[in-house]
């Protein structure tokens, strides 16, 4: 079988994410007012939070083991899979079947292009977490030519035995260099993260109007050394004409913690 060459395989990789994106945007636009009112929880959460190309990016570039694909309303998350992800997912790998492994792969790095198969599974367990009441009609994509993502994903969101994951195990599995807090003292030490994207089209110009949300996490302050190595490592995501610049709000560190 015909290997893609390492520029080739960004190239397409980078089309497919450009119609995911497309994708994503025109399938919110089709919502209702009420649609969108329960999939913002009455807005409260920005559409730009709403996205998933980011997140399948950083899955791509094996930075990532799982993604976890969720809205405030599942009642419309079924068809959003349907018409957004299995669509993007089944383009993605055929490319992923056709790909060379990069020259360079470290540990802890991004690697692309690589062999892929990228598996998205609905958690119809009665799973929960400390942060999440229920995680059960949320859906997992994982790939399954990567031991780490596939053999995680399947022991703890998709065994029906297991009925609980601990945040630090959340963590683990979906890349976070953050915890939650534990004590009176992380809480006044709390620093919400968002790492923001824009992407470009073939000419280089701006596909979208603002920068949206690729990813999202919290950390302690304590935590905040870790976090940037962690934002270098994400910086990768540039292969794809995917711009990345990272907001971190202190204003929820307590002065005496600061001391």
């Amino acid at each position: 079988m015909h290997k893609l060459s390492e520029d080739d395989a960004i190239r397409r990789t980078t089309r497919v994410l450009r119609q995911l994106y497309r994708r994503e945007q025109q399938w919110l636009g089709c919502r209702t007012p009420e649609q969108l009112a329960r999939l913002t929880q009455h807005g409260q959460l920005p559409l730009s939070e709403q996205l998933h190309y980011g997140e399948l990016a950083f899955l791509l570039l094996r930075l990532k083991p799982c993604t976890i694909i969720d809205y405030a309303d599942r009642a419309q998350l079924d068809d959003y899979v349907a018409h957004v992800i299995s669509p993007t997912l089944r383009d993605l790998n055929a490319l992923g079947a056709v790909a060379a492994n990069a020259r360079n792969c470290a540990d802890s790095g991004a690697c692309y292009p690589r062999p892929f198969r990228l598996v998205c599974r609905r958690i119809d367990g009665q799973l929960a977490s400390p942060e999440v009441a229920s995680w059960t009609g949320a859906y997992v994509v994982y790939d399954d030519l990567w031991p780490l993502s596939a053999d995680w994903a399947k022991a703890q969101l998709l065994d029906p035995n297991n009925t609980h994951i601990a945040e630090e195990e959340l963590a683990r599995g979906l890349d976070y260099p953050g915890s939650i807090p534990k004590s009176p003292a992380d809480m006044r030490a709390i620093v919400p993260v968002s790492y923001l994207g824009r992407m470009k089209d073939e000419s280089g110009e701006w596909i979208s109007e603002r920068w949206e949300c690729l990813t999202s996490f919290i950390v302690l302050q304590k935590e905040l050394p870790q976090t940037a190595l962690h934002r270098i490592r994400y910086q990768a995501i540039k292969m794809f004409d995917i711009e990345m610049q990272v907001n971190m709000d202190t204003s929820m560190i307590d002065e005496f913690s600061m001391e």
